[in-house]
Order: C-alpha cells, then structure tokens, then sequence
C-alpha cells in the first residue's frame, strides 16, 4: 500500500462486492459524495479514487476483488487516480488487502461511512491502516433517497450476527447484532416513497435479530407493521431469515398483509443432514426447517421459497451429500445458491481441514443446481395464467419492452409503453422464456402504481 495525496473533490468511482448490506452502503458512499461535489464515473473509467466495498465470504470473493483493483489499475491510465478497499475484506484482513498491488488505502467497515468526508479533506491516511474500531451499538449512516439503476430501493435495518456459525467469518467482519431505530426507519421508508419508490427490501446480515434500541419495536413483526402503518402504498420484501426467527407473528402478518407483503422468503438451509448442521453450529435440524416450509407453503398464495446449501463441508460424505439431495428434493422450493465449502481463515471450521476435493464439490454442486433448477422451471410453469403485480425496472433502449420483479420474485418481461421505471403494473403470465415470465398488462384500469423517473 502506498501513501499517495487525493485531491479534495474529483471523480469517483464506486463498486459493491457481494451483499444488499454492501449494496446499500456503497449507495450511502455515493450521496455522501455527490452532496461534497464529487463526479460519478462508471467503474473501470478513469477516476481520482476508486472505491472497492469488499465482500470476504468466500475464497472467490478474495479473487473476485484482486480482480477489481487490477482493473481499476489498467483504467487509470495517468497514474494519477487512488484505489481505496473498504468493506468485510477489509475488516477482517486490513493487513492484507494492503498488501494487494495497486491498493492506496483500506478502511474498515466501523469507518466505512467517514471515507467521503475524509476524501474532501484529503486525509484518507488518517483512516487508512488503523486499529480496528468498535463497531456501534447500533444501525447508523446518513438517508439515501435513491438507488441508482434500480427501481427497488433497499433500506439497511439491521448489522452483525450473535451467531458462531463454524464455517462463517462474518461476526468478526460485521460484529455483534445491532439494529436501527424503528422509528427512523419508518422515516427513511417514507423519504424512498416520496421518491417513488414502491417496493422496499428489509436488508441486513441477520434480520431476524432486529430489536429496536429504542424499544418501540420488539422485534421483526412488530417493525414490519409500524412500516405499514407508516407508509401509503409501499409493498416490502424481506432478506435472508433464519428458520428459527420466521415465528407466529410474523406468519400472521403475511396471511393478513398479502397487498403489501412480498409473499417471498429466502430461509438458509446450509445442509439437510443433522450430523452436518451440527458440525456447521447451526441453530436447527433438518425436521425444523421442513415443517417451516411446508407451513408456508400452505399458509401463504404459492409463495416464493429460496434457500442457500453448502457442499463439501468437512464431515459431508456421500451419504450425508445424498441425505440433503434428497431433502432439498421434498422441499417446496423454488429457487436456492449452492456454494463448494470455502475455508476461512478465523473460523472453527478451518481447523477440520479440507476434506472433499474440488472436483467432488462440484459435482455435488451440480446435481444439486440442477434439482434446484428443476425446481424453478416447475414453480415458473404454476405462474402461467396468474395476475401478478411486477415493479417495472429496466427498459429496453428505444422500446417499450421492460423487466421487473413480481410480489413473488419472479423476472418478468413485458411490454408496456408509457411505463415508467419505479411504478407497479398488474400484469397476467402467458408465456416462459427461459428463466423469465413473458406478461401482458391487464386492460384500462389495472393497477399503474406510482412512478418514478430516472429508471430506465
């Protein structure tokens, strides 16, 4: 790493590794900068300092991100531009993501939000290298009003995990649970709606946590109706929850909120084998998580169930491997991320060794993508002939046609002149391609809710 001057204001350029928590904070970088005067240029253009929010949850994330800093290196053909890592990398590595060539600063995720004041006052040093901070004891950072190149905005809500999961490095990048107000939250749902945004993703690294500092909230349940309450016409969606933390409350808000409820739940599973999930710390059993889903499954309109599994973790052999497939294949599921255990320096489970060569986890990986795929296509084939209401999100240039993501997390595509990005159209399915829906909007008088401008 090398100690390299910045100029107060000038051209910036943003990039987000990994996840919405990320997404949300590079969004929080961006606004901080624009309001100081700073210039947005696209990643991979030349730019006075380029900022790398970095994700650490796999040995390909680290790939992923020597990757960027060599690609803003080759952009920056004067010589003259900085590169600076922020994020989970950085946290939980600063020594050696300095160490990556072509890096002039790193700043941890406790001092991520300083980095644009710190920029216009040409002290990026200062922040640069230090010993870790502690985290707060709660969700702080400035609004944002936009997200930009989406028509579904993302609020952050909560940070941290309690959790030791064995084969995670988060905690110790995120540290312990902590939460934002609810009732800034709600305040920050209604500056996104007044800017036209009509759907908002609850995003945090264990959502389920969610317990308001401030004690008006006592939990997720209870912050989802205050958002409610507080808000006229947004819907919202929820991120990754733990089995565990999808309780009584919750569920009976979703029967009763369908209009404005997202009725998707992402719930990681990790393995369907009880020897492994032991192994892995997780705080349930196979027999837990399929009586959640088959409850949801019959409580809620065909809802979207999507869920995330390891394999190859050390322990996992053939029958253990087969025990999930054959879990995963009696789940209503319809979508999930399959993931080749990734050792992580830091955690319990780097300790048990390697075990399962690559080549076996990416087999496993396979059969377990194509059940998982399988899946989808018979989820996506139940759509055919349903109404369904899909924020209108990306146009194509010079066209009517657009895409969007339905109630239900379904790609849609559509053709709808006058669209404008940011609003919600009812629209019916009468056609697959591929891993979209093809959709038609219903006649004079279906739903057109909301607009926004700038989403094309």
């Amino acid at each position: 790493m090398s100690e390299r001057s910045l100029p107060s204001v000038g051209r910036v350029a943003l990039v987000t590794q990994g996840c919405k928590v990320n997404q949300y904070e590079t969004q929080v970088l961006l606004e901080e900068f624009l309001a100081r005067g700073w210039e947005l240029v696209p990643f991979g253009q030349a730019a006075d300092l380029t900022v790398i929010n970095s994700c650490t949850v796999t040995e390909g994330s680290d790939r992923d991100l020597r990757k960027l800093v060599g690609r803003a290196r080759r952009a920056d053909e004067n010589g003259t531009g900085r590169v600076l890592v922020t994020g989970c990398r950085a946290q939980v590595d600063p020594e050696g993501s300095a160490e990556l060539e072509g890096v002039d600063f790193v700043v941890d995720n406790v001092n991520k939000a300083r980095i644009p004041e710190r920029a216009s006052g040409g002290s990026l040093g200062a922040l640069s290298g230090t010993a870790l901070a502690m985290f707060p004891d709660r969700v702080e950072d400035a609004p944002i009003t936009r997200l930009d190149g989406r028509g579904r905005a993302i609020l952050k809500i909560q940070d941290g995990c309690n959790l030791r999961c064995s084969f995670c490095i988060v905690p110790s990048a995120r540290g312990a649970s902590r939460s934002r107000p609810a009732a800034e939250a709600v305040e920050r749902a209604r500056l996104l709606e007044e800017h036209g945004y009509r759907e908002l993703v609850l995003s945090g690294i264990q959502l389920g946590f969610y317990r308001d500092p401030e004690e008006r909230s006592n939990d997720l349940a209870e912050l989802l109706a205050a958002l409610l309450a507080g808000t006229r016409a947004m819907r919202f969606r929820l991120g990754s929850l733990l089995p565990r933390h999808v309780g009584a409350a919750l569920r009976e808000l979703f029967r009763d909120e369908r209009e404005r409820l997202c009725p998707h739940f992402h719930i990681s599973l990790q393995s369907g084998d009880d020897p492994v999930l032991r192994a892995m710390k997780r705080p349930y059993r196979a027999g837990d998580y399929r009586d959640l889903l088959l409850a949801l499954d019959e409580e809620l309109d065909a809802p979207c169930l999507g869920t995330d599994v390891i394999v190859g973790f050390p322990g996992e052999d053939e029958s253990s491997f087969q025990r999930t497939l054959d879990f995963v294949a009696e789940l209503p599921l319809s979508y999930g991320h399959v993931f080749p255990f990734s050792s992580r320096s830091g955690t319990r489970a780097a300790l048990m060794g390697d075990p399962v060569s690559r080549e076996e986890k990416g087999r496993r990986g396979k059969l377990l993508r194509d059940l998982l795929a399988d899946r989808g296509e018979a989820y996506r084939r139940g759509q055919l002939g349903r109404v369904l209401r899909a924020v209108a999100e990306n146009r194509r240039d010079g066209s009517d046609q657009w895409t969007g993501t339905s109630e239900n997390y379904q790609r849609l595509r559509f053709e709808a002149p006058g669209a404008r990005g940011g609003e919600i159209i009812e629209l019916r399915v009468d056609g697959i391609a591929g891993e979209h829906l093809l959709a038609t909007p219903l006649e004079e008088g279906s739903m057109r809710d909301g607009a926004r401008t700038g989403v094309e």
